[in-house]
């Protein structure tokens, strides 16, 4: 008999026996009259209340071990293969040996914090983050298999309803005096990293110098999307854990092949395929994406057209979306069909009340789980809950035909059948991910009292931005209602932008007055700035004038040179080249690292146009060497433009040349366009014709439609007018507002002098001549 079970009847059979002895008692001394009824009633109650004890008492889920040795435990890291620990198998891998490993950049750090476990400081908290198929798996692993091969290496079953806690209590409890454990996390999420903290990386220390000590190293892998998209941190990331990583974490960033390592891989004959990827040094490579076949796992989810196909994928999508959204719940059987019937319907454009076949479901799951052969690995793992291999969220999230986005499906499933703290966890997700419909959805089915302002604030920012403007005011307006301190200026002037973009003007001055009248040291000046420039707009010049000089006033780092410029270009455009001149040297002055280099520039402009080609040339050369991403490459085609004029020939097609290689998306087209032109007047017709087409190329909508009618100009001169019409017409239907109607009247001309060149042709021919007497 087990030991719980024998627990379970001894408390029951305590609890019961007590009772039935006071109610013995009681009789006895209530002169002796024995009540049945009574006594069954009481023992139902002891019983009931027993239950809901042990019910209330119950100690957290365990978590499941995905590998054990012969005896149950966690099996000694020289014992196991790397790939059960996730690591992916390669496809140089033979049959019995695993192919020759390539030292990683991070690999010194590493054997520095294993070999010195036993010292004082010593991190018990080891983190390596890269993207997938950046190889974080295999580094650990070999590094740990390497360094520790007696300790046990405990890997759970991902499980959201088992707490970190619990797993390092219950990893410990394997942990002996000569040999610790390793818990293993391979690939986790947010929600896992935010149960990281001190405390919990203090209770290891203390096991390290109990009287007994146990020793436990958190070994953890975690993908770069997940700890950041585009330099911001993500909703989902607990805001603790950044800081937890520097100070007591080994953090390590595994990306792409460092040159050390493209020469080791080159140097190592098992890997000799892959020499032209290496050669290519421009390429930028991850080490799985050379190592990892995807081919099965694509095919796997190429549609085809048979309905055993379109069930298939939808299972997998169904699967894998499951994952990439990190949904706070375990995938069970009846979630995923219910999950599979939506994404059938929608792969097939089927009405949502379609009946689907009755097995369709059960025989799609059994061909997924298939244990792995040689053809295909095992595509969805099952136990107490379902897993989608892991590289299927890869494929997914590959720009290629196997990809797709996260299906609206999934979100209609977290909004019918997740409670509203799970609801709210997926919208920072979706936040996270750039699903901003689905998280105004989301957030939008829960009370409005359980979204923080700076949920609220982040997606109305990102909803403002990617052209959401009725989603994004709804959730300015939800953080200024919540008054934070912080979040609610800075949605007030953030909703003013709004309403400017929108043309609604007296909305707009009534949201940056009300920053302004806040006070907020960090948010009043660009509402000062905001506000100038609306008056500005509205040709209202003195009231623009105060709000920019309020702003200098406020001596705000960023935003007191932002007014400055601002205010050399308001007095540029009133002829005020005095004051546009002092406004612009004493943003130069600030130093600041976007607002000096731009008014660099414009004090180029401003030296230009007054004559002063020196001065102009020098302001130009100023902003280049600042290396500023946008003011550099416009300093360059500007200083190209000058030279170009004071017929420095070489000088411009120099300055030109290195615009169009800076890559700039409007500098490079505009340095193209003068390129051509400077060739066209030295009479390099073939030059000038090459970077006319690249300007059209480009695509870009105002210097595009330009080079047009400069190369139909071109080709007219050259006397082939098929091709002169022709870039006329494009240039037409280019729909550009002031090239389009100069190209319509150019072709219009032409066409005309054509018919005029016919008649006179024909008339050449075929008119009648008199006859000589």
């Amino acid at each position: 008999m087990q030991a719980s079970t024998r627990i379970r009847i001894g408390g029951y059979g305590a609890a019961g026996l007590l009772v039935a002895t006071a109610v013995f008692s009681n009789q006895v001394l209530d002169e002796g009259t024995f009540s049945w009824g009574w006594l069954i009633a009481a023992l139902a109650v002891a019983a009931a209340t027993e239950a809901w004890n042990r019910w209330h008492a119950q100690p957290a889920p365990a978590g499941q071990l995905r590998l054990t040795d012969a005896t149950g435990r966690p099996p000694r890291l020289d014992e196991i293969d790397p790939y059960q620990l996730g690591v992916h198998r390669s496809r140089f891998a033979d049959a019995d040996t695993p192919p020759p490993h390539i030292p990683r950049a991070c690999d010194a750090a590493l054997a520095a914090a294993l070999t010195r476990l036993d010292e004082p400081g010593t991190p018990r908290l080891i983190v390596i983050e890269g993207e997938r198929l950046a190889g974080t798996s295999h580094t650990l692993a070999h590094a740990l298999r390497s360094h520790l091969p007696t300790w046990r290496l405990a890997a759970f079953v991902d499980d959201p309803t088992v707490r970190l806690s619990d797993l390092i209590s219950q990893a410990l409890g394997w942990a002996e005096p000569e040999a610790g454990v390793v818990l293993w996390l391979d690939a986790i999420d947010t929600d896992r990293l935010g149960e990281l903290t001190a405390p919990l990386l203090q209770s290891l220390t203390q096991a390290r110098l109990a009287a007994v000590p146990k020793h436990l190293l958190l070994a953890i892998t975690v993908h770069q999307q997940i700890t950041g998209l585009d330099g911001e941190e993500p909703l989902r990331l607990a805001g603790h854990v950044r800081e937890l990583l520097r100070e007591r974490a080994l953090h390590l960033v595994l990306g792409t092949l460092t040159a050390d390592e493209r020469t080791q891989l080159s140097s190592e004959p098992a890997y000799h395929r892959l020499g032209p990827l290496l050669d290519d040094a421009a390429r930028e490579l991850l080490m799985g994406r050379l190592m990892v076949a995807l081919d099965q796992l694509r095919h796997a989810l190429t549609l085809g057209t048979s309905e055993q196909a379109a069930d298939r994928i939808a299972l997998l999508r169904a699967a894998t979306d499951w994952q990439r959204a990190q949904v706070p719940a375990r995938l069970t059987k009846k979630a995923l069909q219910r999950l599979w019937k939506a994404y059938r319907r929608q792969i097939a454009n089927l009405p949502k009340r379609t009946r689907l076949p009755a097995d369709a479901f059960t025989r799609a799951l059994a061909w997924a789980s298939v244990p792995a052969t040689a053809t295909r690995p095992q595509l969805i793992a099952f136990g107490s809950f379902y897993e989608p291999h892991p590289l299927l969220a890869v494929v997914a999230e590959e720009p290629e035909l196997a990809g797709w986005p996260i299906s609206p499906a999934l979100w209609d499933y977290a909004e019918a059948h997740l409670q509203a703290g799970q609801r709210y966890t997926l919208a920072a997700t979706a936040i996270d991910r750039g699903d901003l419909p689905a998280a105004d959805r989301l957030l939008r089915s829960m009370p409005s009292s359980m979204v923080s302002a700076q949920t609220a604030s982040t997606l109305a920012r990102r909803l403002h931005t990617n052209g959401f403007p009725s989603a994004a005011r709804h959730w300015y307006l939800h953080t200024i209602e919540s008054s934070h301190a912080d979040q609610a200026p800075h949605a007030m002037v953030n909703l003013g932008n709004l309403e400017r973009d929108q043309g609604n003007i007296d909305q707009a001055r009534t949201w940056y007055t009300r920053t302004i009248a806040s006070g907020h040291t960090d948010q009043a000046p660009p509402a000062m700035i905001g506000l100038g420039v609306v008056e500005e707009e509205q040709s209202n010049i003195d009231q623009a004038h105060t709000w920019y000089t309020r702003a200098v006033a406020s001596g705000h780092p960023d935003e007191a040179p932002h007014a400055m410029v601002n205010l050399g270009n308001l007095e540029r455009k009133q002829d005020n080249i005095d004051q546009a001149h002092t406004w612009y040297t004493q943003a130069v002055a600030s130093g600041h690292p976007d607002e000096a280099p731009h008014a660099m520039v414009n004090l180029g402009v401003v030296e230009h146009e007054q004559g002063n080609i020196d001065q102009a040339r020098t302001c130009y050369t100023r902003a280049i060497e600042s290396g500023h991403a946008d003011q550099a490459p416009m300093a360059m085609v500007n200083l190209g433009l000058l030279e170009h004029q004071q017929g420095n020939i070489d000088q411009a097609r120099t300055w030109y040349t290195r615009t169009i290689a800076s890559g700039h998306a409007d500098q490079a087209p505009k340095a193209m366009a003068g390129l051509g032109l400077l060739e066209e007047e030295q009479g390099n017709i073939d030059q000038a014709r090459t970077w006319y087409t690249r300007t059209i190329a480009s695509g870009h909508t105002e210097w595009a439609p330009k080079a047009m009618v400069n190369l139909g100009l071109l080709e007219q001169q050259q006397g082939r007018l098929e091709q002169a019409c022709s870039w006329y017409t494009r240039a037409i239907n280019s729909g550009h507002p002031d090239v389009a109607p100069e190209a319509q009247h150019r072709l219009k001309a032409l066409q005309h002098w054509q018919a005029q060149q016919r008649r006179a042709i024909w008339e050449a021919r075929y008119a009648r001549r008199p006859l000589d007497d």
